[in-house]
C-alpha cells in the first residue's frame, strides 16, 4: 500500500460501526507530504510487516500500529518529536527499534509487549521514561538509559524477563513503583548517588539480583521494593534511610547478612519475614529501631547474629 498526498492521515475508514482493520496490507510506504500519522492509523493490520515513514511526518498519534503482530522492523525518522501512548503496542515481532535524537517523549504502553525486541536504544534527547513503555518485552537482553533521563515512572521496564543488566545514570532522581519489578534474570543494579526516592516494589520478584547498591540519598526503603529477590546475599541499609517499609525484603531467602544504617528508625511489618538464611544482622544506630509486627518472622533468632553499638547493648537487650 502506498499512500500520498499531504498534511494529516487519520485512521482507516469506519465500516459497519466499527474499523475497518485492513489485515490483507503487509507493506506500507507513506509519502512524503504526510506531516502526521494519526491516532490508531494503521492498529491492528496483522499482516504488516515493515514501514517507510518519511522525514516530513513529525508525529505519530497513539496506537498508530498498536497490534500490528507481524511487524519486524520499522525506521522512525528524525522529524518525529514525540512517539504517543501504545504506538507499538503489543507488536509481538518487532526485534529492534532505533529512536532518533529529535524524540523528546516515549509515552505510555509505547512498546509494551512487543515481546521480541532484544534491544533498544534510547537517544540523549528523551527526558522521562513513561508509565509502562518497555513493560513484558520479555526478550529485551539490555537497556542503556541516557544522562537526559531525570525519571523512569512505574512499571517501564516491569516483567522485561531476559532483561540482565541496565546502567541507571546519575541524571535520575526517582525510580517509581514496579519500574523493574518481574526482571527474573536482572543480577545486579547500581542506583546512582542522584536517586532520592525508590518506589515501592521497584525490584520485585527479581529472583536473580545477587548484590544491589542502595546510595545514601535515599531516605526510605518503600514497600515490597526488594521482596522475592531471592538470590540476594547481602544489603546495606545506607545511614541516609530513616525506614524500612513493611515487606521491603520478605522472601529473600538466600539473604545472610544485613547492616542497617544508623538513620533507621522504623522497620515495619513483615520487612524481613522468611528471610530464612539471615545469620547476622549489624544495627548502627544507637537508639534501637522499632519493630513492628513479624519483622523478623522466619529468622532462626538462636542461630542469628546481632550486632550493635557497645554503648546501646543494654538497650537492644530490653
Amino acid at each position: 500500500l502506498t499512500i500520498s498526498g499531504k498534511g494529516k492521515m487519520n485512521h482507516f475508514p469506519y465500516s459497519n460501526g466499527g474499523p475497518w482493520n485492513n489485515h490483507n496490507i503487509g507493506r506500507i510506504i507513506i509519502g512524503d507530504g504526510i506531516t502526521t500519522i494519526g491516532s490508531s492509523a494503521f492498529y491492528n493490520c496483522y499482516k504488516l510487516t515493515s514501514v517507510t515513514i518519511p522525514n516530513s511526518v513529525t508525529y505519530i498519534g497513539s496506537s498508530a500500529f498498536a497490534e500490528c503482530s507481524r511487524l519486524t522492523s520499522v525506521t522512525i525518522p528524525n522529524s518525529v518529536t514525540e512517539i504517543a501512548s501504545r504506538t507499538f503496542y503489543n507488536c509481538r515481532a518487532l526485534t529492534s527499534v532505533t529512536i532518533p535524537n529529535s524524540v523528546t517523549e516515549i509515552g505510555d504502553y509505547a512498546f509494551a509487549d512487543c515481546r521480541a525486541l532484544t534491544s533498544v536504544t534510547i537517544p540523549n534527547s528523551v527526558t522521562k521514561i513513561t508509565y509502562r513503555t518497555f513493560s513484558n518485552c520479555r526478550a529485551l537482553t539490555s537497556v542503556t538509559i541516557p544522562n537526559s533521563v531525570t525519571k523512569i515512572r512505574d512499571g517501564a521496564f516491569e516483567n522485561c524477563s531476559s532483561l540482565t543488566s541496565v546502567t541507571i545514570p546519575n541524571s535520575v532522581t526517582k525510580i517509581d513503583g514496579s519500574t523493574f519489578a518481574h526482571c527474573s534474570a536482572l543480577t545486579s543494579v547500581t542506583i546512582p548517588n542522584s536517586v532520592t526516592e525508590i518506589g515501592g516494589s521497584a525490584f520485585e520478584d527479581c529472583r536473580a539480583l545477587t548484590s544491589v547498591t542502595i546510595p545514601n540519598s535515599v531516605t526510605k526503603i518503600a514497600s515490597h521494593t526488594f521482596s522475592n529477590c531471592s538470590s540476594l546475599t547481602s544489603v546495606t541499609i545506607p545511614n541516609s534511610v530513616t525506614t524500612i517499609e513493611w515487606d521491603a525484603f520478605r522472601e529473600c531467602t538466600n539473604l545472610q547478612k544485613v547492616n542497617i544504617g544508623n538513620s533507621v528508625k522504623t522497620i515495619r511489618i513483615f520487612a524481613f519475614r522468611n528471610c530464612t538464611s539471615i545469620t547476622q544482622i549489624s544495627s548502627e544506630a544507637v537508639v534501637p529501631p522499632t519493630c513492628e509486627l513479624g519483622v523478623f518472622d522466619g529468622i532462626n533468632k538462636s542461630k542469628c547474629k546481632l550486632i550493635v553499638p557497645k554503648n546501646s547493648l543494654d538497650a537492644y537487650k530490653q
